[in-house]
């Protein structure tokens, strides 16, 4: 098998090299991560979420959900708040501090979507996301 023809494994990991070395140019050595945002944007988006229900999104261990979660809040971006009858667990909510990063980041982070779509037509955008949907569905 010749991995620069045959693999798609290959192939994804190249593209996610390459999207990733065009976030950190574009958002600069400064910013949060790619997992520190994945996670402070599920977190606005879904109300209350806990520690447990973030994990299973970011599809990540409940111990490496904990230290995201630990920069989130030392950062000023996150916070936890008790969950009534549940001592064990906890919701998180955004702060305004964390909207606003979200809020100056999407500006960055639209450049950046459009950068790395731009050999794509808008179908073949939307189809690629589709189909890699189904492979991390798999």
């Amino acid at each position: 098998m010749d991995l620069l023809k045959d693999s798609l494994g290959y192939a994804i990991k190249c593209a996610q090299v390459r999207t990733y070395e065009l976030l950190f140019q574009m958002l600069g050595p400064n910013a949060i991560t790619p997992a520190r945002l994945s996670a402070l944007s599920i977190i606005s988006t879904r109300s209350s979420i806990n520690q447990s229900e973030l994990a299973a999104e970011l599809r990540i261990t409940r111990a490496s959900v904990v230290k995201v979660i630990d920069t989130l809040e030392s950062l000023g971006f996150v916070q936890r708040q008790s969950i009534a009858g549940d001592r064990r667990s906890y919701a998180l909510v955004v702060t305004e501090q964390g909207k606003n990063e979200l809020l100056g980041m999407r500006q960055r982070m639209d450049a950046y979507e459009l950068a790395i779509s731009s050999q794509l037509t808008t179908a073949e955008r939307v189809q690629l996301m589709v189909l890699l949907a189904k492979v991390a569905a798999a």
